[in-house]
């Protein structure tokens, strides 16, 4: 026999359901709060803007003018990180770059290895008649080589909005195709693990370290080494001092350094450089030799460095640790 068990009726008014209302959102609102404080802001990405052109050079060019002012009006939007054009220059007047508005995505790559942009801004100007202009923008990400465009036409009297409105079409696009343009980024510890679960051998022979440090500077100069060891113990493998008691397998020796680059608004930036060499003890055989540059920016020149040395050694690692294990 089934019992049917009533329960107590709650009678509430207006005012006692407002305020129950209240609560509910105040709850929600908070939750929300405190899940959008735990999500980490993803950095501004770095830009570089690169030489429009004239699609049929004439008199009274517009290409020049053009570059500087797009440039000038990117440097206004704070989610954007901007190379400056004295760095871009030189970078690629020591790569032999020509100015052009058709840059290729293997251009684009280099271009951003060299500074450090992630996203590379290009484009033509086109003159259709005595007075109008059509500018086209590439937008393309270094890192993706994926690229996407912004136009705009006017009268040649109304250039600055032109170039205003297509600097706004650029933010608006690279803000709209983040994901396609930038490399999503994992964290450390996520780099990390897909390191380790990407070597297959099972060999795991004792590691001693020896880097020598390019610049004569006092701060992070163990940096390198330790990061590299750190992950090589996370890996199975031992490593050991080559001055102790136990020989090293393996000896990892090299160079490594590190440096400031250009400022990029209120970031610093650091270039690092790692150059190794594994090689067997015992028999002398040449198991790997590698080199990495990699380029950091952050709110402190310190920040920067770390950052710098960081990336460079989890790129090498991602390529050696697989070699040492087979």
């Amino acid at each position: 026999m089934n019992t049917l068990i009533k329960q107590p009726r709650m009678n509430m008014n207006r005012a006692d359901c407002a305020a129950l209302i209240g609560t509910l959102a105040l709850i929600v609102t908070m939750r929300s709060g405190a899940v959008a404080a735990e999500t980490p802001k993803t950095p501004p990405p770095t830009v570089a803007v690169y030489e429009f052109s004239d699609a049929e050079p004439k008199e009274g060019r517009y290409d020049g003018k053009v570059t500087t002012l797009v440039t000038a009006e990117l440097t206004t939007e704070t989610d954007l990180v901007m190379v400056e054009r004295a760095e871009l220059n030189k970078a690629l007047h020591e790569q032999a770059f020509g100015a052009s508005g058709m840059v290729s995505a293997d251009a684009a790559s280099k271009i951003g290895q060299i500074t450090g942009a992630k996203v590379l801004v290009a484009g033509q100007v086109i003159m259709t008649d005595k007075n109008h202009l059509v500018v086209v923008a590439s937008i393309i990400g270094t890192e993706t080589g994926r690229l996407f465009a912004a136009q705009v036409d006017g009268s040649t009297e109304d250039l600055l909005k032109l170039s205003t409105d297509l600097s706004h079409k650029i933010a608006r696009t690279i803000a709209n195709q983040t994901t396609n343009l930038l490399v999503v980024s994992e964290s450390r510890a996520e780099r990390i693990q897909r390191i380790l679960k990407g070597i297959k051998g099972t060999n795991r022979p004792t590691i001693s370290l020896n880097l020598e440090w390019g610049r004569d500077r006092n701060l992070h100069t163990k940096t390198v080494e330790t990061e590299l060891g750190n992950i090589l113990q996370k890996a199975g493998f031992s490593v050991v001092d080559e001055k102790g008691e136990r020989k090293p397998d393996v000896e990892i020796t090299g160079r490594a350094g590190f440096g400031p680059g250009p400022r990029r608004g209120d970031l610093f930036s650091s270039h690092a450089d790692i150059e190794l060499k594994a090689q067997e003890r015992r028999s002398g055989a040449i198991l790997a030799v590698d080199h990495q540059e990699s380029v950091a920016t952050d709110s402190s020149s310190r920040a920067a460095d770390l950052s710098a040395q960081a990336v460079a050694v989890l790129d090498i690692a991602e390529r050696i640790l697989p070699v040492l294990a087979k």
